[in-house]
């Protein structure tokens, strides 16, 4: 889309999945990308293939749930590019399926602070420099049906994906008089890598999603990127504090 050419994206958890799929389709948009992930060779690779699409790319190895981390990775955006228009707050991890009967105080503390602070830590710098400069700016928080239903996870990551829709609503609420926006996306199935980091899920949560939800259909990390795309633009300057399901229709059964 014209109207996002030259703007600048910080993307996290950029090193692969969804949010590697959003930094490259957004280079294809002629947009400034920042690829901000833990994985300090993910994000090499990344930045890599993107330099064959477009210079205009910065990588930054980023522990979201560390505050100077964050500022570090917004500083070194604006320093790069000069400014900040818009933000994809992706990063995420899972819980094994925890049930509140295997409840795990060190889990459940390091999804909060991935999935729920990390974006509200990210949000606040973002927002405080777009106050401060006067201009406007664009948060998109990846969410997840499991933010939207009961049994999509484990009692962390959908209590964590819950409040990541509550937070995009206040943001949205809050700033709108601003020329801020916040919208959160809630995949479905996705084929990501993440899938790959249970590990001996508990059998009671992962029984719940297979007894009580019909299995839906698997979309591509492309199908959410270019939604988030959309989201972005000018286009959709009236959606705000929304969340818009990208899931190939498994919820809408």
């Amino acid at each position: 889309m014209e109207c996002l050419k030259g703007r600048v994206a910080i993307i996290t958890g950029a090193g692969s999945g969804m949010g590697e799929a959003i930094a490259k389709l957004y280079a294809e948009k002629h947009i400034k990308v920042v690829v901000a992930d833990l994985n300090e060779d993910s994000v090499k690779r990344v930045v890599s293939d993107i330099e064959k699409i477009s210079p205009c790319v910065l990588g930054v190895k980023t522990d979201v749930s560390k505050q100077e981390d964050l500022k570090i990775l917004v500083d070194k955006t604006i320093e790069k590019f000069g400014t900040v228009d818009i933000l994809i707050n992706n990063a995420g991890i899972l819980d094994n399926f925890m049930t509140v009967g295997d409840f795990n105080v060190d889990t459940w503390d390091r999804v909060m602070n991935v999935n729920v602070k990390a974006p509200a830590m990210l949000s606040q710098l973002c927002i405080n420099y777009w106050l401060k400069e006067k201009k406007p700016g664009v948060i998109i928080n990846t969410a997840s049906v499991g933010g939207m239903f009961g049994a999509r996870g484990g009692v962390s990551y959908v209590a964590s994906k819950h409040a990541v829709i509550g937070l995009t609503k206040n943001i949205a609420s809050v700033y709108r008089e601003d020329n801020i926006r916040a919208v959160a996306v809630a995949p479905g199935g996705v084929n990501t890598n993440i899938g790959n980091t249970l590990k001996n899920p508990d059998m009671k949560g992962i029984g719940a999603l297979n007894k009580y939800v019909a299995e839906g259909p698997m979309g591509d990390p492309r199908d959410v990127a270019n939604v988030v795309v959309f989201l972005a633009s000018d286009e959709a300057k009236f959606v705000n504090g929304t969340v818009v399901t990208v899931d190939g229709g498994w919820t809408g059964a």
